[in-house]
C-alpha cells in the first residue's frame, strides 16, 4: 500500500479527531509552558480563549493544564524534590508550635450553617483537624506544624506603620499531605491598627450601570506612611456573576446564600452570607462576594470538595490544584488574614486557613498570574512593590495596582488618628 493508498485509508471523521487531539495537546503543552514560564502569557491566553470557546470549555481545558502540572509536581517529589519557604528568610520567630496538625476523618455530626444558592441537598459531613490554633489577640498564635518544613507555623515580622508599630505577621504552612511541595503563606493583618478598602478595576467586575472607575487608589492614600499593602480581588464577572456594592451602587446584584465580604463606613470588616449574616446596604460602603464561604464560623464547607460551577464559579473545580488565594477573619473581627499557594485544591486551603485560627473566609481569585500580594515601599515619594512571594518577583508586573489595573483589588492603609 502506497502513502496515497494510506491517506484514503483513514476515515475522515477518524482524521477529524486526530486533528482535533493534536490541536489539544498543542493547547496543553502550551498552556503548561505558558503558566510555568511566562504566567501573564498565559494569563490573557486564557482570556482570548474564553472569548472564542467560552467560559466552560476553557476552565475544562484549564482543569487538564493543571492536572498535568500537579502530576509533574508530585513526580518531582518522588524524584528527591524538597519543599521550600516562599520567601528567601524567615525574620524571628514570635512562638515556636507546640503540637501537630493533621486532618482527621470525619467524626462530627454538626452541620455547616451554609444557605447554598440554587442547589438544595443534604451537607455532608464537614472534616475537622484533630487540633486547631489557640485564637490570640495579637500577634497571632502559632499554627501547629502540619507537614516537616522547619519555621512552618511560626509567625515573624512582615510589616510596620509609619510609627514602627508591627501591623502584621505572616508565615506558612504545608496544607496538603497528599501534596508536600504545596505551601500556602498566610499574612495576618491587624485591623485595630489598619484600614481595608476596595479598588474597581477599569473593567472588572463588569457592572449593569455606568459607574466612574480609575482603577487606581485615591491619591489620599497613595503617600508615605499611609499605604501599606496590595492584594488581588475576586474572579471575573463572567465566572459567576456575583454580587458588588461599592459606595451605594450595585454593579451585580448580591445573589442570596453566597459569601460575601463587607467593609462598613465605621470600618469595620466583616465576612459572612448574604441574606443571613447581611440583609441591608446600611452602614456598608463595599461588598464584594465571590462564591459560597469556604469557612465559617470556624467550620469548613463541607462542599470545598465538590465540582460545582454554581459554588465555585465557572473555573476550574475544588479539588483542582493550582494557584489560590483566600480573605478570612477572626472570631472577633480584629484580624485579617490572606492566604495564597500553589498547586491547592480548595479543601487545602480551607485547611491552612482554619489551622490559623480563622472563623470566616470567602476564595478569591485563582491561577499563578492574577494572584498577588505586596507591601508598599516608598522612595523620594514614589511608590513600589514588594512581593510577598519570591517567585512574584520576576514575570508577575508586581507594581500593576499602583497604576490603572483593570482587575479589582483590595489595599490596606494605616488607621488614621
Amino acid at each position: 500500500m502506497d502513502g496515497s493508498d494510506m491517506k484514503r485509508a483513514i476515515p475522515r471523521p477518524v482524521k477529524i479527531l486526530l486533528i482535533l487531539f493534536l490541536v489539544l495537546l498543542v493547547m496543553c503543552i502550551g498552556g503548561y509552558i505558558a503558566i510555568d514560564i511566562q504566567p501573564s502569557l498565559g494569563a490573557q491566553g486564557a482570556d482570548m480563549l474564553r472569548n472564542v470557546f467560552g467560559t466552560e470549555a476553557v476552565a475544562w481545558l484549564e482543569g487538564v493544564v493543571f492536572q498535568v502540572q500537579d502530576t509533574v509536581h508530585q513526580l518531582e517529589y518522588s524524584l528527591g524534590a524538597k519543599p521550600a519557604a516562599p520567601w528567601s528568610a524567615v525574620s524571628a520567630n514570635i512562638t515556636s508550635p507546640s503540637a501537630r496538625f493533621s486532618p482527621a476523618s470525619p467524626t462530627a455530626t454538626s452541620t455547616f450553617p451554609l444557605t447554598t444558592p440554587e442547589i438544595t441537598r443534604e451537607p455532608t459531613v464537614s472534616p475537622s483537624p484533630t487540633l486547631t490554633a489557640t485564637p490570640v489577640r495579637w500577634p497571632p498564635a502559632s499554627i501547629p506544624a502540619i507537614g516537616t518544613l522547619p519555621g512552618e507555623g511560626q509567625w515573624a515580622s512582615y510589616f510596620t506603620d509609619s510609627y514602627g508599630h508591627q501591623v502584621a505577621y505572616r508565615t506558612f504552612v504545608q496544607p496538603d499531605p497528599e501534596r508536600p511541595l504545596t505551601i500556602a503563606a498566610i499574612v495576618a493583618i491587624d485591623l485595630a491598627q489598619t484600614r481595608l478598602h476596595y479598588v474597581l478595576g477599569f473593567t472588572e467586575p463588569t457592572s449593569y450601570i455606568n459607574v466612574y472607575r480609575t482603577g487606581k487608589i485615591p491619591q489620599e492614600d497613595r503617600k508615605p506612611g499611609v499605604l501599606l499593602a496590595v492584594f488581588n480581588g475576586g474572579f471575573q464577572t463572567r465566572h459567576g456573576n456575583y454580587g458588588v456594592m461599592v459606595d451605594g451602587q450595585t454593579l451585580m446584584t448580591m445573589r442570596d446564600g453566597l459569601g460575601t465580604l463587607a467593609i462598613f463606613q465605621d470600618d469595620r470588616v466583616q465576612i459572612g452570607v448574604w441574606g443571613t449574616d447581611f440583609t441591608s446596604y446600611d452602614g456598608i460602603t463595599v461588598l464584594r462576594q465571590n462564591g459560597p464561604m469556604i469557612i465559617q464560623g470556624g467550620t469548613i464547607n463541607p462542599q470545598t470538595g465538590k465540582d460545582l460551577p454554581e459554588y465555585w464559579g465557572y473555573t476550574v473545580h475544588g479539588e483542582v490544584a493550582t494557584w489560590r488565594s483566600a480573605v478570612g477573619l477572626s472570631a472577633d473581627g480584629k484580624t485579617l488574614y490572606y492566604a495564597v499557594g500553589s498547586s491547592m485544591t480548595i479543601s487545602a486551603l480551607a485547611q491552612a486557613l482554619k489551622a490559623a485560627g480563622v472563623d470566616s473566609a470567602i476564595q478569591l481569585d485563582i491561577n499563578n498570574y492574577w494572584i498577588l500580594f505586596c507591601t508598599v515601599r516608598f522612595e523620594n515619594n514614589v511608590p513600589t512593590s514588594l512581593p510577598l512571594l519570591d517567585i512574584w518577583k520576576n514575570n508577575y508586573n508586581s507594581n500593576r495596582y499602583l497604576f490603572a489595573s483593570a482587575r479589582d483589588y483590595f489595599y490596606v492603609t494605616a488607621a488614621v488618628g
